[in-house]
């Protein structure tokens, strides 16, 4: 149920190049294209069978923030299309700053992923570009285009080639990380630090960050403690100062001062790192990270729903009142069966 067939039921007022509905959203029609205006925002003109039009399932939208969710949607397309023009204007760096703003709200937008993967494909990035392109495909594989992709492996194999051994042994830790051989990637990444002072700060940090999580995700929490630590003392990142105080509540230590502060991170460890907040009573900056979340998330899921439950919980601990978020709770359990 696409926004091009919205049940009756929401219509307002309805005419051959014109459709209203209940919850603010107008469609306009110009022989065979459409436009979609909500809140005073609207698309460009689209094709009837853009990715946008499947994207936006009537019941993906959120039930309660309905205007709102589409609202977003659109300014997100808008960016998607901006990014599009940087490409086609060779504008890569550009092209890649508003891609990666599209994918921080929503990490599995595929289209915006493969975009990305060319425009790192024009910055000579080839490898970075392969990745990118096997993630968008592996979402959504109506993407896949085979002339591309042929292209890029070349590209991709020719540069692994050129890579120093410090690169490779990253590269190769990588991508051992990411097939879940968190020992391999550990090995690789200490080939790679075998002489931290030949890296600048940034690539150090980022580096002593894969080492840190890898021994994260092997549950070797002191000594993964140990190398975030030493990440953040080449370079102070949000990466570290989360997974820092993951650590810290793992092992019953005292939360840090940057983990209680505002981080750029992942809308799912916005919702771990509220939870963590809320088990050791800091209710108010918990509070503050649904927010920030529900700000930033509108597709109902398990995630959504565990936010809202959250959020119930830290309004009673905090004696405010509950009855806006139970009607949220009520509401997305109804939209939920509605939709199932």
């Amino acid at each position: 149920m696409t926004l091009l067939n919205i049940p009756a039921d929401f219509i307002v007022s309805s005419r051959e190049d014109k459709i209203e509905y209940s919850f603010g959203l107008t469609v306009l029609k110009d022989d065979d294209r459409v436009k979609f205006c909500i809140c005073d925002k609207s698309t460009s003109w689209l094709n009837p069978d853009d990715l946008f039009v499947d994207r936006i399932q009537f019941g993906y939208l959120n039930p309660i923030f309905r205007k709102k969710h589409l609202s977003r949607e659109i300014d997100v397309k808008n960016s998607l299309d901006e990014a599009a023009a940087s490409l086609n204007d060779k504008r890569y760096a550009k092209a890649v700053e508003v891609l990666d703003e599209i994918i921080h709200y929503d990490p599995d937008y595929a289209e915006a992923i493969l975009a990305k993967s060319k425009a790192l494909f024009g910055q000579g990035h080839f490898v970075k570009s392969l990745r990118h392109y096997k993630k968008a495909i592996k979402i959504n594989e109506s993407l896949k285009d085979n002339v591309f992709y042929g292209l890029l492996i070349k590209k991709a194999s020719e540069e692994m080639d050129t890579f120093p051994k410090i690169k490779r042994n990253i590269y190769m830790g990588d991508e051992a990380f990411r097939k879940g051989e968190y020992e391999s990637a550990l090995q690789f990444y200490d080939k790679a630090l075998v002489n931290p002072a030949k890296f600048k700060n940034k690539i150090l940090s980022k580096l002593l960050n894969k080492k840190a999580t890898a021994l994260f995700k092997l549950k070797r929490y002191e000594d993964s403690l140990e190398f975030f630590n030493k990440s953040v003392e080449a370079k102070p990142n949000d990466k570290a100062y989360f997974h820092i105080g993951i650590i810290e509540y793992f092992l019953s230590m005292e939360l840090s001062d940057e983990f209680k502060g505002p981080l750029r991170i992942s809308k799912n460890q916005l919702i771990k790192k509220a939870g963590i907040l809320n088990d050791v009573g800091e209710y108010q900056i918990a509070l503050d990270c649904l927010d920030e979340y529900f700000e930033n998330q509108f597709f109902v899921n398990d995630k959504y729903v565990l936010g809202l439950n959250l959020k119930l919980g830290i309004l009673k601990a905090l004696d405010k009142s509950t009855e806006e978020i139970e009607n949220q709770i009520r509401t997305v359990r109804r939209f939920s069966d509605e939709f199932q």
